[in-house]
């Protein structure tokens, strides 16, 4: 691998990682009007509705093989209709400043992912760096913000997103194996139109919720479906593929800074010693694991 795609997969990363910064608060702006069950089911549906006429178009490929079948399922049921909908529920059930970094973990578990299939383990200073990161987050979970808080976190919000953390960690590795069969923007297409097949019966209830909402709130969807689905899981997987999961996967630590700046900058949500020891942590956490890729 050359140094300057290297560069660009780097760059790629920090892109997705800037754009899914945002995902915590766009999803809390809509929670505002629209039921945490249906967030997750509207993300995914608008995004497969945007795509229609350009796979229509362009004609993706299709995996040929039972692997690529079966990363594309894995794509499609887990990495995007299981972790939308849990994540849209938990967000909405748990400040944007703790699930910022519950979802700072997916590093470590799409690592883990790659490494259990590939068995090829990391050394020791990844595990080190992972294991700081970890315990930044597990401070985080326990902790529960002081009454008249703009937005009290839940153990149960941040249990769900940690759930919708794992499912699209395995979602990454499984998108990343089935762009290196049929491409980028084959795999991205297609594991999204399927994972939008399958929550098409929620449309009828999806529609009459929609149809109530203000212009910001559009806003915030529109954000959700076009950039932290289309382009940011697009650029994900191209930078995945093309720097190696072990060294793409921990530039995912950064983004619950990016998370709690919009947090305390337009959701006037507060931050405590405890968060900011676990942000600690996490930059920590990656800087080590970094060092070890």
């Amino acid at each position: 691998m050359t140094k300057a795609k290297t560069r660009l997969a780097y760059m790629g990363a920090g892109v997705a990682v800037v754009i899914w910064g945002a995902t915590p608060a766009a999803t809390a702006i809509v929670a505002r009007e629209l039921s945490p069950g249906l967030i997750g089911l509207a993300r995914l549906l608008l995004s497969a509705t945007i795509l229609i006429p350009i796979a229509v178009s362009l004609k993706p490929e299709l995996p040929s093989d039972r692997g690529g079948w079966i990363a594309l399922l894995i794509s499609a049921l887990v990495g995007f209709a299981g972790s939308f909908v849990l994540q849209g529920v938990g967000i909405a059930r748990t400040s944007t400043s703790h699930a910022a970094l519950v979802l700072a973990l997916a590093p470590i578990f799409t690592a883990t992912v790659h490494f259990l299939l590939s068995r090829c383990w990391p050394r020791p200073l990844w595990w080190l760096g992972s294991a700081i990161a970890l315990m930044g987050v597990a401070i985080l979970i326990p902790g529960r913000n002081p009454a008249g808080s703009v937005a009290a976190p839940t153990l149960f919000g941040d249990l769900l997103v940690l759930a919708g953390t794992v499912t699209v960690s395995v979602g990454y590795v499984a998108g990343a194996r089935l762009s290196a069969r049929i491409g980028l923007f084959a795999a991205t297409c297609w594991s999204l139109l399927l994972a939008g097949l399958i929550t098409l019966p929620a449309f009828p209830a999806l529609a009459s919720a929609l149809g109530q909402l203000s212009f910001a709130v559009w806003g915030a969807l529109g954000f959700l479906a076009v950039f932290c689905t289309l382009i940011g899981f697009a650029v994900w997987f191209w930078a995945l593929e093309h720097g190696g999961v072990t060294s793409i996967a921990p530039l995912q630590f950064g983004q619950p800074l990016v998370s709690l700046v919009i947090a305390v900058a337009f959701l006037s949500e507060d931050i405590f010693p405890a968060t900011l020891l676990a942000l600690s942590l996490v930059i920590l956490g990656v800087h080590l694991s970094r060092r070890a890729a």
